[in-house]
């Protein structure tokens, strides 16, 4: 049997040097480096043979994801007929790391193939240079020991090439463990670079798509849309809000007033606030806690039995005599004052904008002051005989129309708008 104490101070001469060693040495020596220790089975490839015990230790320095060298030492024996050669073996081979030149399934496999040459030292025989290929594979152990690895591997022994020992064709087979200086995330043995570039690839496809994704269908991509859930068809700006023409916090599509004065108070539909209910909003109300049914002129302030009170106009959208749901409250505020006044009869006047041709502009004028007429008789009650409807069309237009106001919203677009819906309107008149 070959000493065993020659192996023992080889295995710590290798360990030794590569933890004695400052600067430039040392990392050399242990980055991306191990050192382990196995054991296996070993025998001839003729007929007959047996399986003897080897033992061995070895130093692998990874150069790249890719490619290594391993250089190690050990003992053991081959038995066939003829009998039992025993030997001592130092070995130099070329690892190659197969599993780094193709996208990982694994992450904690590693296979590789390996050829080199093994110098043989028998009793009697001298030395033998046999060359030899192998492959295995490396299983990296849990978080709790990363820097452990298991090393299952193989070798074929062939005939050797110089020396005096006569050994024939042998196969090995290995159980190793592996210490790793390095660790498993910083190792470029466990790193495949192709793992890397395929995560990159994906992580670049996934932002693509994401711009490319518009989940509400509003023109915005996802990546860009600060509300990805508008309903579909509403208009929207630059950063996918719904537009809120007058700004009054009530997207357009939702507000039933769209064009409420800058600043001033609305409800969750968008209308401007009208505390006591005279139809006088609160922004203009000189007198905003008036009783219920009183009449006010056109600051809120109360007149008492005044013919010529203000009652609250009636605003229409372009071609059209359907009486909105944000005109109801100003409805009810002259169904009140005509509660309280069982004597007064209106006047129910109907007025359009300059658009289209004079006659059109009557009819349509007259049709608003018989839409006003039918919602004050069929939602609040109102005698038919106290209402009177008449048309003046486009004659006369309380707004400038050629004028255009402009407004920037909050992400910087200009929205102008003409004054022509102030002109399409219904009034009333104390008669």
């Amino acid at each position: 049997m070959i000493n065993l104490k020659k192996t023992v101070l080889a295995s710590l001469f290798l360990m030794s040097t590569a933890y004695a060693q400052d600067g430039g040495l040392k990392s050399l020596l242990i980055d991306n480096a191990s050192i382990g220790l196995s054991t296996g089975l070993m025998s001839y490839v003729s007929s007959d043979p047996e399986m003897d015990l080897t033992y061995s230790v070895n130093y692998t320095k990874s150069i790249n994801a890719v490619f290594g060298v391993q250089l190690g030492t050990g003992f053991g024996a081959l038995t066939n007929t003829n009998g039992t050669t025993e030997f001592s073996i130092t070995t130099g081979k070329g690892i190659f790391n197969l599993s780094n030149l193709s996208i990982s399934s694994c992450a904690n496999l590693k296979y590789y193939a390996s050829v080199g040459g093994a110098l043989l030292s028998t009793d009697g025989e001298g030395r033998s240079l046999m060359p030899n290929l192998g492959g295995g594979i490396k299983l990296a152990f849990s978080e709790k020991y990363q820097n452990i690895d298991l090393d299952l591997s193989s070798t074929v022994g062939a005939l050797p090439i110089a020396g005096k020992a006569s050994l024939d064709p042998n196969v090995m087979f290995n159980l190793g463990l592996n210490y790793r200086f390095t660790s498993k995330e910083e190792s470029v043995e466990w790193n495949n670079p192709l793992d890397a570039m395929y995560g990159d690839i994906a992580t670049v496809k996934t932002e693509i798509e994401g711009l490319s994704s518009d989940s509400d269908g509003d023109g915005v991509s996802d990546a860009f849309d600060a509300d990805n859930n508008t309903p579909q068809g509403v208009a929207v700006d630059g950063k996918g809000n719904a537009l809120d023409v007058d700004m009054d916090g009530v997207a357009d599509y939702a507000d039933e007033d769209p064009f409420t004065a800058r600043g001033v108070q609305v409800d969750a539909k968008g209308r401007e606030l009208d505390s006591d209910k005279d139809g006088v909003a609160n922004s203009v109300d000189m007198e905003p806690n008036t009783p219920s049914g009183a009449t006010v002129n056109f600051k809120g302030q109360e007149i008492r039995g005044a013919k010529d009170a203000f009652m609250p106009s009636v605003y229409f959208d372009f071609n059209s005599s359907t009486v909105s749901y944000a005109n109801y409250e100003r409805l009810a505020s002259v169904a009140a004052l005509l509660q309280a006044n069982p004597r007064y009869t209106l006047k129910v006047i109907g007025y359009a904008d300059s658009v289209g041709n004079s006659e059109n502009n009557l009819k349509i004028a007259l049709r608003r002051a018989n839409a006003v007429i039918d919602a004050l008789v069929n939602m609040f009650s109102v005698d038919a005989s106290r209402l009177t409807a008449e048309s003046k069309g486009e004659d006369a237009p309380l707004a400038n129309e050629t004028l255009k106001v402009s407004e920037i919203t909050s992400d910087g677009q200009v929205i102008s708008n003409n004054l022509s819906r102030m002109n399409r309107r219904v009034e009333f008149v104390i008669e």
